[in-house]
């Protein structure tokens, strides 16, 4: 077969006519040589990585690791500074910037069910929640068997927020407070 200027075309010398050539496109060349290329660099560089890790000493060593540093030790022992508490607040073990604590029975009253008040502080303003929950215990083995929570929209810095839990089951013997949070 020829072309119009009279040049063999799709064949191979001995005539035969060859199949078709696909018609070459320069981009998958381009990414084949961009793909070797990103190889390349990949390679140099975690190479580079793994010696960097290699040759470097860590700072520590495991016994440095160990748990006495941590939150195990004795309340005595943890540094917080608990003097922006009102008197008679306890800080929250979690978070030493919220203080709680349990009215005297004298200071509130129950009708129809068992309850109890619990007072609530925070040290930082909590503009968008306050939020705590109460369980109720069944006896002196402390078994949850329910729990009561409530809610503010917001709590100022150093703003007392009171609430008083309810046992609609009037089955508590005691109550614990199971979770404080300012957001």
């Amino acid at each position: 077969m020829e072309d119009s200027f009279n040049n063999q075309i799709n064949s191979d010398p001995s005539g035969v006519p060859a199949a078709p050539l696909a018609p070459v496109d320069t981009r998958a060349s381009l990414a084949r040589k961009l793909s070797v290329i990103f190889l390349a660099v990949s390679l140099v560089l975690s190479g580079v990585t793994s010696a960097a890790l290699l040759s470097s000493k860590a700072d520590y060593s495991a016994s440095d690791l160990d748990t006495d540093y941590y939150d195990d030790a004795p309340a005595e022992e943890n540094y917080y500074d608990d003097s922006w508490l009102p008197y008679g607040f306890n800080p929250w073990p979690d978070d030493y910037s919220l203080g709680y604590k349990f009215s005297d029975i004298s200071d509130f009253e129950c009708t129809d069910y068992n309850c109890v008040e619990i007072s609530f502080v925070s040290q930082y303003d909590c503009p968008s929640n306050f939020y705590t929950a109460a369980n109720y215990l069944d006896g002196p083995d402390g078994n949850v068997i329910g729990y009561d929570n409530a809610s503010l929209p917001s709590l100022r810095a150093g703003q007392v927020a009171r609430f008083i839990f309810e046992d609609t089951s009037n089955t508590s013997f005691d109550w614990m407070i199971s979770e404080i949070s300012c957001y």
